[in-house]
């Protein structure tokens, strides 16, 4: 098979998706891949401790002194083609045409046999070929969230466009969708009654399984509580709860000794680094390779997301053997079961008493680990998800014969 691959991704948890499915198709020699990918994606591909680990017969990297080809070389074998295109906001032309002139040349150059976007919507349909897309858009699957109760009545109108636009340009531009969550699939059929849904879930990144991939993070020490939270800066992940969370603590447990690590800016919080609170640690954006040693210096991961169709932070607590505090809502139910410690998202009384409490009963910190290690195999692992999308993606082009 000759699949292109648009990985053109450049925040967010499709990342370490990106990075640890293409990595997996090394095992899988017998296919012609055509990877699109972002500057950031690229980044990921290039890391020195990933090259170090390239079989001896694989291709060495080359500069590309051109600087019009787009090609590039990332040591990969012989069966992997690369093409760097930088992540851009789709034009007001291609989001209702459907054509990416970038994109379309490389159909029409390299002639694959399917396209494959790992994250949509993709704002463009390939000429001739089937085109498979992931679904990720919490958004228009979990419409009663309380994350729209809080919005002003100007972003909840903004958000409606768009989710008007996006919807339009599901429908337009792949024939099959692939979700994270077998309930997400499920409210996705209701709305893409004409396609085809298939259910592939997330895991943690290859990078959690190879201590030759890590890399060092070290915080500063602390006598206390550390809560973990891995993630980017959009609104429904809730970030800005942990403040009042904080000072609900402080006020009601003064000897309760802990911290919070963020991997943000300090900006979202309203502090300097100059009047930092010592409950706040904003550590900014961190490598996929730098996780686990974050985790190693936690002791809880904490998620008080409003919405989510699967978060990795998830199965890499659980992996990591660390307890889990996060949403009491359907989608945290669906992913972790009862390896989680539940809470109201919009209470941050709430929130602070549930962490005192668990901070403060052991066996139920043991009982978590032993649980999430239970329900880490309900999840397809990163394996198991490379064969289920070459699995579909080989059906697709079957189909179309």
């Amino acid at each position: 098979m000759k699949i292109l691959i648009n990985a053109c991704l450049h925040i967010g948890g499709g990342l370490q998706v990106a990075d640890s499915f293409i990595r997996e198709l090394v095992n899988y020699p017998d296919n012609e891949y055509i990877v699109i990918i972002s500057n950031e994606v690229k980044e990921l591909l290039t890391t020195e401790v990933w090259k170090n680990r390239r079989l001896e017969d694989w291709q060495r990297p080359q500069q590309n002194k051109e600087k019009q080809e787009l090609e590039v070389n990332l040591g990969f074998p012989k069966n992997f083609k690369f093409i760097n295109i930088q992540y851009s906001k789709p034009s007001f032309v291609r989001v209702f045409s459907a054509r990416y002139k970038p994109f379309d040349g490389i159909v029409e150059k390299y002639k694959p046999d399917v396209a494959f976007t790992i994250f949509g919507p993709a704002y463009w349909k390939p000429k001739n070929i089937p085109h498979i897309c992931g679904f990720a858009k919490s958004q228009y699957i979990y419409t009663e969230s309380p994350f729209f109760k809080q919005m002003t009545k100007f972003n909840f109108v903004k958000l409606k466009i768009k989710g008007l636009i996006q919807k339009y340009s599901f429908r337009r531009d792949a024939q099959i969708y692939i979700t994270e969550n077998e309930d997400v699939s499920k409210k996705l059929q209701k709305i893409l009654t004409k396609h085809k849904i298939y259910t592939v879930t997330n895991y943690y990144n290859q990078v959690f399984d190879d201590e030759k991939l890590q890399q060092e993070f070290v915080l500063p020490k602390f006598n206390g509580i550390t809560l973990l939270t891995i993630t980017s800066t959009y609104p429904h992940k809730n970030i800005k709860i942990i403040k009042p969370v904080a000072e609900h603590l402080i006020n009601k447990y003064p000897n309760f000794k802990f911290r919070f690590v963020v991997t943000i800016d300090i900006e979202i919080f309203g502090y300097s680094k100059n009047n930092l609170p010592a409950w706040l640690l904003p550590i900014g954006k961190v490598k996929i390779y730098q996780c686990p040693d974050l985790y190693r210096q936690s002791d809880f991961m904490f998620l008080p997301t409003l919405l989510e169709c699967f978060s990795a932070s998830y199965p890499e607590a659980m992996k990591m053997q660390k307890p889990i505090l996060t949403s009491d809502l359907p989608f945290a139910h669906g992913l972790c079961g009862d390896a989680a410690e539940y809470f109201n998202p919009i209470s941050a009384e709430d929130i602070a008493e549930k962490i005192y409490i668990l901070a403060n009963d052991k066996e139920k910190q043991k009982k978590l680990i032993e649980n999430g290690l239970k329900q880490l195999t309900t999840f397809d692992t990163y394996n198991q998800r490379t064969e289920k999308y070459l699995n579909i993606i080989k059906n697709t082009i079957e189909d179309k014969q």
